[in-house]
């Protein structure tokens, strides 16, 4: 399904033995509703028992606040799932010590990072 014309999916993808579910909010700039709806129509497959515990949500370019990050946290942690791993890129340093400070709060493991392919390492590693 397409939002407002939107074009970049989200879409999961097998890497060195696992599977990872890349969640595309990049290159949104300011376009808050558009990142929360996008993100929001994502959830749908997102808490499907067939989609990966192992999330890579890529932000770059995309002007991420404490609100949104609050939303998506609060989504993760409220599936009828348990998440392993989830890994925010793309993230200004003020936003990364939000996370931070989020992340002792939930059931699985979160941490910021700039470099797509050390995400993906790190997700699929035991």
């Amino acid at each position: 399904m397409e939002v407002l014309g939107l074009k970049k999916k989200s879409f999961s993808m097998f890497f060195n033995g696992g599977e990872i579910w890349f969640e595309h909010l990049d290159s949104l700039y300011d376009q808050t509703e558009l990142i929360k709806q996008k993100f929001t129509q994502d959830l749908l497959e997102i808490q499907r028992p067939s989609t990966s515990s192992f999330i890579a949500v890529i932000l770059n370019e995309s002007n991420i606040d404490g609100e949104i990050l609050d939303l998506i946290i609060n989504e993760f942690s409220n599936l009828n799932k348990q998440l392993r791993k989830v890994v925010f890129i793309g993230l200004t340093m003020k936003m990364k010590r939000y996370v931070k400070k989020r992340s002792a709060h939930t059931n699985f493991l979160i941490i910021c990072m700039d470099d797509l392919e050390k995400a993906k390492e790190w997700l699929v590693k035991n």
